[in-house]
């Protein structure tokens, strides 16, 4: 039972940071302007970030029933690196945080850095060839080609300069 108790607590955890990982996306997607198409630009983001918040209580109501399965070899945080599941953790904080600070382009480049370096990369070459072409593609694609909104950093705005990088 004393596992079965573990796995219920593991499954509430997960069931709470996706909740919040939700609602953090809807409050994104209420910041994209709404037009007079039936499909908007806020639809999809939407549909996901509800699709999120009711993954989440579909799981925490799973695991209140017992529905959970057996805990099996390696399941969870016993056998874990500690450190390391707390940089990863780290890295999505500092993407988020970079992400309202300075806009997404900025903070692909220093949630990716922050990455590498939770899993290991040292060579500081590596990074830095990998992380400015890595936030272009993803910029060039989200912003480029499917239109995405971009917010505007709150410290700083660099709208203006990564536009030109996708031709706007």
């Amino acid at each position: 039972m004393v596992s079965d108790n573990y796995k219920v607590k593991i499954e509430y955890g997960v069931a709470a940071v996706i909740a919040l990982i939700g609602i953090f996306f809807i409050y994104q997607a209420f910041t994209i302007k709404v037009s007079g198409e039936a499909v908007g630009p806020r639809t999809m983001p939407m549909a996901i970030a509800v699709s999120l918040v009711i993954g989440s209580a579909w799981l925490a109501v799973r695991a209140l029933n017992g529905k959970v399965g057996e805990v099996k070899a390696e399941y969870g945080f016993k056998d874990s690196d500690l450190q390391r599941i707390a940089l990863v953790i780290g890295c999505g904080i500092l993407f988020v945080v970079s992400f309202w600070l300075f806009g997404f382009f900025t903070a692909v480049i220093i949630g990716y850095v922050a990455a590498l370096y939770a899993f290991g990369v040292r060579n500081k070459l590596k990074i830095c060839i990998s992380a400015i072409p890595m936030a272009y593609v993803l910029h060039w694609l989200f912003m480029g080609v499917m239109m995405l909104n971009d917010p505007r950093g709150r410290l700083v705005d660099l709208r203006p300069l990564t536009d030109v990088l996708i031709g706007n």
